[in-house]
């Protein structure tokens, strides 16, 4: 299969030691929706917002005026780590070393958050789905969600903005990439590849591509792709400037090491967040268990 027009990054999730094993239909990723209504009344420009300390301030301006700063997933699940790694790279951590400087900054971040009352304790338990409720119901300035939320937003209550989740020391944050990838399992009859070979050009093609990734409000992983989107709705250039600078979270070649980083990431996550450990502790003993389970 003929995948050189995906984006490199977006293959990425695809490819261990080098060789590709699926190819996606479309990505999604992360960014910060924000309540128009509640950052004026604050006082607050979401074009000020470029790095943590920015946002960090913002979150207590909004606080000041009785409102929630920031709603986030931290469950104990996969989508936790999904979500704290924006945080992760953006400090410059690598998935490799929980317990490193970086990562402590990053999951500090968090804490500080949570313990001064920016972020609310649900974080603890919320997924994806029920953290972007709370942010409907119109009482939260920002929402860290992605693409799949646009069409909610277009319909609620209250105008929206996106930005990009900032770097520890500014820019974009590398966010992680989410959706779904084709891929061909080894088969003993052989001659069934020539059908699966069709299908898999059936879904892959620029323009089933287009719809399917419209319809989910996905990013295409073609140039091309993009470009179409880009042109049809200006509410995915956030997205698809998102997308450039995403990687995929078994990129790097951690391949079938990942689940096992990410669940010591996740508790680590938790630790913290409640308190019943340090940052420093619970990042050292996410590496440690990251390393033990090989």
């Amino acid at each position: 299969v003929d995948t050189s027009a995906v984006e490199a990054n977006l293959l990425g999730a695809g490819q261990v030691d080098g060789k590709t094993y699926g190819i996606p239909i479309g990505a999604n990723t992360l960014a910060l929706y924000y309540n128009k209504s509640i950052l004026k009344a604050a006082g607050v420009d979401a074009s000020s917002i470029t790095d943590w300390a920015s946002l960090t301030a913002a979150l207590a301006r909004v606080k000041a005026v009785g409102k929630v700063g920031i709603t986030f997933s931290a469950i104990g699940t996969e989508e936790g780590s999904f979500q704290f790694e924006p945080w992760f790279w953006g400090a410059g951590a690598d998935l490799t070393s929980l317990d490193s400087a970086q990562a402590q900054a990053a999951l500090g971040l968090w804490a500080s958050w949570v313990k001064d009352g920016y972020a609310p304790n649900s974080v603890l338990g919320d997924t994806q789905t029920t953290s972007w409720q709370e942010f409907a119901a119109g009482g939260t300035a920002f929402s860290e969600n992605g693409t799949w939320q646009l069409a909610n937003a277009a319909s609620g209550s209250f105008p929206y903005g996106i930005i990009s989740i900032p770097a520890e020391s500014g820019g974009a944050a590398p966010t992680p990439t989410g959706g779904e990838f084709v891929t061909v399992p080894v088969q003993s009859d052989t001659s069934r590849y020539a059908t699966t070979e069709k299908i898999v050009a059936c879904l892959t093609s620029a323009g089933n591509a287009y719809t399917t990734d419209t319809t989910l409000s996905y990013v295409g992983a073609t140039a091309a792709v993009q470009a179409q989107q880009g042109s049809a709705s200006a509410a995915l250039g956030p997205w698809i400037t998102a997308v450039h600078t995403a990687k995929g979270r078994t990129s790097e070649n951690l391949g079938t090491r990942y689940p096992k980083i990410s669940q010591a990431l996740w508790t680590a996550v938790q630790s913290a967040l409640t308190g019943s450990s340090s940052v420093a502790a619970a990042l050292a003993t996410a590496q440690s268990s990251a390393q033990s389970a090989g």
